[in-house]
């Protein structure tokens, strides 16, 4: 499997290549085959993808680029053993190119993944559980509830941790 974290961070020269406001997740999958020794003839094959046709996909010129379709994507990421959430979240998170220069945050696309996979079937596992429930209790406008929700959550718990960490290294708590 591909380390997560070396494909967390996009260089410089791909940013520079990706369109404002679209995704670009071909220099991710190049990184990947990269690290795998991968070249296109190979992946090709793997991916049962006529090998002009991942050239046009996988161009380094976005501009010479032919648009990818959702199972050729799929296809590339299950060949590249990349899980889907980890590589949007990866390239979400590479638009902010403060955050990506911050090494405190590699990690953070591991999580993320993590949290985000069968977090829609769980959801509505749970809500199936509620008695009396229709449908028309769930509103859109709760994302962005439970968003803050969950960051709140998070800090707190990531507080008492540093926390912790701080009261052992001032000595304040004893290990016994």
């Amino acid at each position: 499997m591909i380390e997560p974290e070396s494909l967390a961070i996009a260089t410089q020269r791909e940013r520079a290549f990706a369109s404002p406001g679209e995704p670009d997740y071909v220099p991710l999958i190049m990184r990947a085959m990269e690290t795998q020794d991968l070249g296109i003839r190979q992946m090709a094959l793997k991916v049962n993808i006529k090998k002009s046709r991942l050239g046009t996909i996988l161009h380094r010129d976005p501009t010479k680029r032919s648009a990818m379709t959702l199972p050729e994507f799929q296809s590339i990421l299950r060949a590249l053993n990349i899980d889907v959430m980890h590589a949007i979240i990866s390239v979400e998170m590479a638009r902010d190119l403060e955050l990506m220069g911050d090494e405190r945050f590699v990690t953070l696309v591991s999580m993320l993944s993590t949290l985000f996979n069968g977090l829609p079937h769980r959801i509505v596992e749970a809500l199936r559980e509620l008695e009396g429930m229709d449908g028309t209790e769930v509103h859109k406008e709760w994302g962005t509830y439970f968003q803050s929700a969950v960051i709140k959550k998070m800090v707190a718990e990531i507080s008492m941790v540093l926390q912790r960490r701080s009261d052992l290294e001032s000595g304040k708590v004893s290990m016994f």
